[in-house]
């Protein structure tokens, strides 16, 4: 029974709402604790009940601790892996079982080599952790998923005999899973077959992977009668397809428990789709559901150097459904988590439907760095099975693995960094219970996307700038932020383009805004070339046979109407045209194409494509290539004093032939501007560049950054002149040349003895304080040793000395100030240098010479403390010390953060 057991103490804590269901059980609709302090921000699910699954699929995990892979939490601790996956909230693991993952000779394919064997070492030590299994049978040598469903090596004589495979399955899955019982595994749930959508074993259709799926749910309630029976699919954000698979199972008398579903945010939908198809097969068949796999990236960096899933192969649109980050893992897992709880109670008997998410290869982080340039990292991978296929698997999988094998595709979607240190989304299942919360730290604001047509105003654009921006914090609190744009900029837009400007929030943070401007189309005169609206179909004259505009979906070029041909015998047809009123001057006539012989073969020369102006007619063949292999025709057409063209497609074709013609379009023919050399642009942009930024009040940078940034939006252009490339050169070179040279800001010495002893050491560490505040705010600065000198002038009398501090930064600023020297009241010797190289110095009470050594190189420096004394220079820090007495203040240039 998955009930909340905690019921007692939140009643009594009085900080949750209890509802009280019709079948009399308690429902917890809030969080019974506090948010508990973390590094990421994670709102705690309402009632969720202490036994939702939150489990992790670590099947990898044995082939990386072979590598040499260790896991340590947050602290950098090393701990086992099922002891800290149970620490951060983790109740269950999923392991996948592959059926011999090996080659003859012994060498494993890769993906952890995971077969029942290896499978029950990790079962075990998750079971020793106190964490419950859920055995994954894939029922191949490798990799089982849409695409795959390869059948064993030991089961190829029988491959695609129904009844042989069921009668394997269910003996194979019986003893597999007696050897998991008798070794004390606890065995929570087990899958029969991965991600079947379609296949399994190398058996399809439904009434044959019906009897393979009830083999193995056989086996399974023999064993282990109260372990659930899982069946999983893949791809929920295709309509119907949960609805169909679900009613076949029912129809086919299959037992089981638990209808799972892989949920990947880039390819799969809404969560909220998600929450729909799994409710609808929950209450339509009663059954339970989960997530078997979900995962998101932390870092779009690739640890091993290898390629990785994501970005690869996802669109960058999905890339924005959560933040690449581990508080976007903690997002996106407690929104997939919180979907399956909204699944709810569907069949009455008081308990969620929704069983909870596994996510999938957490610990899956790198074992080397260098990819396959990396003749160690290859043999390792080879040896152990740390990445996700060998070379070895070659053999099993030819068409995949043979061609692509090496580590990891998802070491950035990982739970622990690239060294196996915890990250702080770890703990996402413990938190969407408790909640999380963690300090308000600003963390990003999302680039602005603008899109405007080369026809739009400058003004326009501008307009469509946002005033205000949301930044986001650490802990999800989001804050309106105001930006002031550098929308100055825009102004030199030219044509089609990417242009990106910068703006600047009123609390200090950076933000971008990327305006895509795209070309206006240019005016087609051609009546409805596409032929979608059958209003427009008498515009063209139809004569000949097999010949006709109408729909042919999926197979036109634009929309879905056409004009579609074919018929039995050999035949012929012509499609006409004419438009007058056309400006004299030079055109581009075009058109679509596909199509095929009856026997599929090409053929490049019975459908043309022509134009006819003046008595004149140009062509050009409309080729049929194969179906939807669209094939483009070019005319150029010379428009004369009549303004009148006459276009035609005809047709002369074998019979059977078949295909259409689609998207006809007459265009006025644009040249193309040719672009003006941006030499003299690059170099006043590069001199810009060498610009030594500290030196310069903001303001002055300020101009120069505007005109930067016109050079950035001007080049990204498609049609600027040679003009507009001087202009934006003289703005920069006027910006260099009136830069103003910053003020400069006081910094005060402060000494922490103001008197010595004849014989004191001085402490070159605690005894010189040269601190600071700018005036620009930049906060206390230390200035160090190696940014001034100092001069002693012993000439005073001996119970004193002056002291001269000259910055090295700007010789012309100095300050003299003294320090008082007491004789001591019993003589003393004196220290030279420490000998660390950090400089020391003393004053000799017998001759009253000092001895000072040059903290950088140990040279002696001596002065003689005397009326008759003389000016020494001190090049060492510790020499610093020596002749402070009193503040001072100092002049120095600002230094940049």
């Amino acid at each position: 029974m998955r009930r909340n057991t905690a019921l007692t103490r939140i009643m009594a804590s009085g900080v949750a709402a209890i509802m009280l269901c019709a079948g009399g059980t308690f429902t917890v609709n809030a969080a019974e604790e506090e948010p508990v302090k973390a590094d990421v921000s994670v709102k705690a699910i309402q009632g969720l009940s202490d036994d939702f699954i939150g489990g992790m699929d670590v099947s990898s995990m044995l082939s990386l601790e072979e590598s040499g892979v260790t896991f340590k939490n947050a602290n950098g601790e090393v701990e086992d892996l099922f002891t800290l996956l149970k620490e951060s909230g983790v109740n269950y693991v999923r392991l996948r079982v592959w059926n011999d993952p090996f080659t003859a000779d012994g060498q494993g394919y890769g993906g952890g080599n995971v077969n029942a064997d290896r499978a029950l070492t990790m079962a075990k030590r998750a079971t020793a952790a106190g964490l419950k299994v859920l055995v994954d049978f894939h029922y191949s040598d490798f990799w089982a998923d849409p695409s795959k469903q390869q059948v064993p090596k030991a089961w190829k004589s029988f491959e695609g005999d129904a009844d042989k495979t069921a009668d394997t399955v269910y003996d194979y899955t019986k003893q597999t899973l007696t050897t998991f019982k008798q070794a004390g595994v606890d065995v929570g749930m087990v899958q029969v077959g991965n991600e079947t959508t379609a296949k399994i074993a190398g058996i399809s259709g439904w009434d044959c992977m019906s009897k393979v799926f009830s083999a193995g749910s056989k086996a399974i309630r023999e064993v282990l009668p109260e372990a659930k029976v899982v069946i999983h699919f893949t791809n929920p954000e295709k309509a119907g397809t949960y609805a169909t698979y679900a009613k076949q199972l029912s129809n086919h008398n299959v037992d089981y428990d638990v209808f799972a579903s892989s949920y990947y945010p880039f390819w799969h939908g809404t969560t909220e789709n998600l929450t729909s198809v799994l409710k609808n097969v929950a209450s339509t068949y009663k059954k339970d559901v989960m997530v078997a796999e979900t995962s998101w990236a932390y870092t779009l960096d690739d640890g091993d150097d290898d390629s990785n899933t994501v970005p690869s192969k996802v669109t960058a649109d999905n890339l924005k459904k959560y933040d690449i980050s581990p508080q976007g893992q903690a997002d996106e897992i407690r929104a997939v988590a919180e979907a399956v709880n909204n699944i709810g109670d569907n069949d009455g008997d008081g308990e969620n439907d929704g069983l909870g998410v596994f996510y999938w290869e957490p610990a899956w982080v790198p074992v080397g760095t260098g990819g396959k340039d990396n003749a160690e990292l290859v043999d390792t991978w080879n040896k152990y099975g740390g990445g996700w296929a060998t070379e070895a698997a070659g053999e099993y999988d030819p068409n995949d693995a043979g061609l692509y094998w090496g580590g990891s595709g998802v070491d950035n979607q990982a739970l622990f960094d690239f060294d196996g240190k915890a990250l702080a989304s770890l703990p996402t299942f413990k938190y969407i219970h408790t909640g999380a919360v963690t300090d308000h730290v600003f963390t990003k604001i999302d680039p602005v996307e603008i899109t405007a047509t080369d026809s739009d105003s400058i003004d326009a654009i501008k307009a469509q700038l946002p005033s205000e921006v949301a930044a986001h914090y650490q802990d999800g609190v989001d804050e309106t932020e105001t930006v002031t744009w550098q929308s100055a900029a825009l102004d030199w837009i030219r044509g089609a383009g990417t242009y990106t400007i910068t703006g600047t929030t009123n609390a200090g943070h950076d933000v971008t805004v990327t305006v895509t401007v795209t070309a206006t189309p240019a005016k087609d005169y051609v009546t409805d070339g596409s032929f979608e609206n059958a209003e427009n179909d008498k515009n063209w004259t139809i004569a000949g046979t097999g010949a006709s505009i109408t729909e042919d979906s999926g197979n036109a070029a634009d929309g879905k109407r056409a004009l579609k041909f074919w018929a039995s015998d050999a035949y012929s047809f012509s499609a006409t045209q004419t438009i007058t009123g056309l400006e004299p001057g030079e055109y581009v006539l075009t058109a679509m194409s596909q199509g095929a012989a009856a026997d599929n073969a090409a053929i490049t020369d019975g459908v043309a494509l022509s134009a006819t102006t003046g008595g004149k007619t140009t062509s050009d063949a409309l080729e049929l290539n194969g179906w939807v292999k669209f094939d483009t025709a070019t005319v150029p057409v010379t428009v004369g004093a009549d303004g009148t063209a006459t276009i035609t497609i005809t047709g002369n074709l074998p019979a059977d032939a078949w295909g259409n013609v689609d998207k006809v379009s007459l265009v006025k023919k644009t040249e193309t501007p040719v672009k003006p050399s941006t030499e003299n642009l690059d170099k006043a942009v590069a001199e810009a560049g060498k610009i030594n930024r500290d030196e310069y009040t903001n303001e002055s940078l300020a101009k120069l950054d505007q005109a930067l940034a016109a050079a950035d939006v001007l080049l990204a252009g498609s049609t600027y002149t040679e003009q507009d490339v001087n202009d934006v050169i003289k703005l920069v070179a006027d910006a260099i040349a009136g830069l103003a040279q910053k003020e400069v800001s006081s910094l005060t010495v402060t000494p922490s003895k103001t008197t010595y002893q004849v014989g004191d050491a001085i402490d070159a560490d605690h005894d010189l304080k040269v601190v600071g505040n700018y005036s620009a705010g930049m906060g206390n600065v230390t200035l160090s040793a190696d940014q001034f000198t100092l001069d002693y002038d012993f000439s005073a009398p001996a119970d004193a000395a002056k002291v001269t501090v000259t910055l090295k930064s700007n010789p012309n600023v100095t300050e003299t100030y003294t320090v008082a020297v007491t004789a001591r009241a019993e003589g003393g010797s004196g220290n030279g240098s420490d000998g660390a190289g950090n400089g020391g110095a003393t004053i000799n009470p017998d001759t009253g010479e000092g001895d000072k050594t040059n903290g950088a190189n140990g040279d002696k420096i001596t002065g003689v403390l005397s009326n008759t004394g003389s000016a020494v220079t001190a090049v060492g820090l510790a020499v610093v010390v020596l002749g402070v007495a009193g503040g001072v203040s100092l002049a120095l240039r600002r230094k940049r953060s």
